[in-house]
């Protein structure tokens, strides 16, 4: 069988970066290939080219045989190549078809759009994914997992011979993953050809045949999945033999830092309680949707619950604003960062301050530029964030380096209790170790986490209690002895009713 796609001797440079350096690699229709590699590995770059947004410097790609220069996306759309961004591009004023159909619009004879069959159309492949979404409902009215299927409902609309999927599942449900493959599965049915970036590496063996391994820009290897285990692939990823991924440790249990009574929002979630100490960390799993979020928002006072009695260290405490969690040194790491959690135009500097300006500023209300540079110089040498220098803008980290800069706002901030929501989505299996210790070393320090994950390995790997919730409210609560896939699949998936 022919490469539907080569790249050839591909070379990207940008001034002072080699982003990529001699890489070739064949792409064959009705195959998923993968593309792995640490941040800033040339993973994006790469795919940036093949899909017209980047020239490379040096090197040919060749698409069913015939050498193509791609100026534009436009050119790589019409040649059939699709890609299904990490970061999502929803018009959220309109509805679900519109998004879909959006640039390629269905017209009548008359020249008016036909937004009958562009709902009909739409709502078969949404009804064939096997999602409960409407056609006609608003896009931003959708939560972030059901916003990623209109992105692959709108890939399947285009007939693509080649699609690119990056990181296609890091918002998704098992159950919305599980139909994900079924539309992959079918795609490559019809001898599509499917680029795949995951940094979930256990995706590798249900969907995929081949590898290829990239680092700092270089192409390591092509490997076939079914020949190699996880442990080689992260390993040719960092270039040296990892050690225990998730550092796992036994932390000392102390005093009782917050204390939550039968946390009330209606029709969110219901009936909450819950402790956490200091010296721990306090994992919460359950499936999208089950509700976890909205709980820690309300802690955190970004969201207000209708009732229950939240107390701090033995105090009972009324959280209004996020100020005031703040106040009392109660740090969020937010699900979606690049939304929530960062200013990313602006830089370093300004972004680990940022919660602490209020109680650094002079009597005047102005900003004390040497405490900044000073708390930035600190946190970056301990977290080791890897930047050209501390007014480097966080638009240019990688995903990464951006979250241990939310981390470091956090410490900066004083916080001894860190909520974590999703906290390693979108990094690197380097960068995910890295962040690990760090959390490690907090508790190990006196302080509480409490965090939120849908990576059951993670919660398994990291966690020292496990709390599951499902439909809004807490199905079942695991000790360290207790943390396991099948317990929390059993919590995570039955009734309230079938519990009681």
């Amino acid at each position: 069988m022919e490469p539907i796609l080569q790249v050839k001797n591909i070379s990207k440079e940008f001034p002072g970066v080699k982003a990529l350096t001699d890489v070739s690699v064949d792409f064959y229709p009705g195959e998923v290939h993968t593309l792995v590699g640490e941040n800033g590995a040339g993973k994006s770059t790469l795919i940036k080219i093949i899909s017209g947004v980047y020239i490379p410097t040096k090197g040919n790609i060749f698409f069913e045989g015939k050498k193509i220069e791609f100026t534009s996306p436009k050119q790589a759309i019409d040649k059939g190549i699709a890609v299904i961004h990490q970061e999502l591009s929803i018009a959220k004023d309109l509805t679900v078809a519109q998004n879909v159909w959006l640039g390629r619009e269905i017209k009548k004879k008359s020249g008016f759009l036909d937004m009958a069959t562009m709902n009909k159309k739409t709502q078969e492949i949404l009804d064939f994914m096997e999602v409960d979404i409407k056609a006609q409902e608003i896009a931003g009215e959708l939560n972030a997992a059901q916003q990623q299927m209109i992105e692959i409902a709108k890939v399947i609309s285009q007939d693509a011979k080649i699609v690119v999927m990056d990181e296609p599942t890091s918002s998704l449900s098992n159950h919305e993953i599980d139909a994900l493959f079924k539309q992959v599965k079918i795609l490559k049915e019809h001898n599509v050809a499917i680029i795949y970036i995951t940094h979930r590496l256990k995706e590798l063996t249900e969907i995929c045949e081949r590898v290829t391994v990239l680092r700092d820009g270089c192409k390591v290897d092509t490997m076939m999945v079914k020949d190699v285990t996880e442990k080689h692939i992260v390993n040719s990823m960092v270039g040296r033999e990892m050690g225990d991924y998730y550092n796992k440790k036994t932390h000392k249990r102390g005093a009782e830092v917050l204390r939550v009574e039968n946390l009330t929002k209606k029709g969110v979630f219901e009936n909450i309680s819950f402790t956490l100490y200091e010296g721990e960390i306090l994992g919460f799993s359950g499936l999208v949707g089950a509700g976890r979020t909205e709980v820690m928002l309300a802690l955190f006072g970004a969201e207000h619950a209708d009732f229950g009695k939240v107390y701090l260290r033995g105090k009972e405490f009324h959280i209004n604003a996020p100020k005031e969690a703040i106040d009392h040194n109660i740090g969020l790491v937010t699900e979606d960062r690049r939304r929530t959690g960062l200013l990313l135009e602006k830089n370093i500097v300004e972004n680990i301050a940022l919660p602490s300006l209020v109680y650094r500023s002079d009597k005047f209300g102005f900003v004390n530029t040497k405490w900044e540079k000073k708390v930035a110089e600190e946190y970056m040498s301990k977290l080791k964030v890897k930047a050209p220098d501390m007014y480097t803008r966080l638009a240019n980290l990688s995903g990464g380096n951006q979250q241990k800069v939310i981390l470091a706002k956090w410490l900066a901030a004083e916080s001894n209790i860190l909520i974590l929501d999703e906290p390693t989505r979108g990094i690197d299996v380097n960068a995910r170790s890295e962040f690990y210790t760090l959390m490690h070393e907090f508790v190990d320090n006196g302080g509480a986490i409490i965090m939120i994950s849908s990576e059951m390995p993670e919660v398994i790997g990291v966690s020292d209690r496990v709390i599951v919730m499902r439909e809004g409210r807490i199905s079942g609560e695991l000790q360290k002895n207790e943390v396991d896939e099948q317990n929390i699949i059993m919590l995570a998936s039955i009734t309230s009713d079938a519990k009681n």
